[in-house]
């Protein structure tokens, strides 16, 4: 099954199971481009030995493996300050295994824990960036809500965070933001 790339200014927006998602993703941005991709060839073990004889006078000597970077240590996800309160309360009942970081702003001095909820206190744009960088080092798969275009394009250039950007203004209500967010949330697991 193919894969669809998102990109823009030069960076990965997302990747998508289907060219309508990816579309939808550079029409909120304002532009950029998409590509396909897809499995070319998997080959194990076996395969490989086999194949050793129908290549000759190609020398097929053991390679090490390429090191891999580490397993991601599971999904975060990060809702900017103007989906506090009912948006992280839902979030954390559906998905009661993953983290959910609320941005609260002003009024917090330390970071707050209350079972899967994070809730930290940020001043300006760049803490909500140092958040989401924190998260990637820590291992995490960052998935980031905002309704902050400015924002968003900036949180998009990162590595292993998908950025939506869904402002709350183009949804007919909370419910169907709640829903729209968890429908994401469900495709980046996998």
């Amino acid at each position: 099954m193919p894969k669809y790339i998102a990109m823009a200014h030069g960076r990965i927006i997302g990747v998508y199971n289907s060219f309508a998602e990816a579309l939808r993703t550079l029409v909120e941005v304002g532009e950029g481009e998409i590509y396909r991709g897809e499995l070319i060839l998997r080959l194990g073990p076996e395969e490989a030995e086999d194949l050793k004889g129908y290549l000759p006078g190609v020398p097929l000597e053991p390679v090490e493996a390429p090191k891999t970077p580490s397993p991601r240590k599971g999904v975060a996800v990060v809702l900017d300050q103007m989906f506090k309160g009912f948006f992280t309360e839902v979030l954390s009942r559906e998905f009661r295994d993953i983290e959910i970081h609320e941005i609260v702003g002003k009024g917090l001095e330390k970071t707050i824990r209350v079972g899967n909820i994070f809730r930290h206190p940020a001043t300006n744009d760049y803490d909500v960036a140092r958040l989401v960088e924190t998260l990637v080092e820590k291992g995490k798969k960052v998935v980031f809500f905002t309704g902050d275009r400015k924002l968003y394009n900036h949180i998009i250039g990162y590595e292993d965070i998908v950025a939506y950007y869904a402002p709350p203004n183009e949804f007919p209500g909370k419910e169907a933001l709640a829903k729209f967010m968890i429908e994401k949330i469900k495709e980046n697991l996998g």
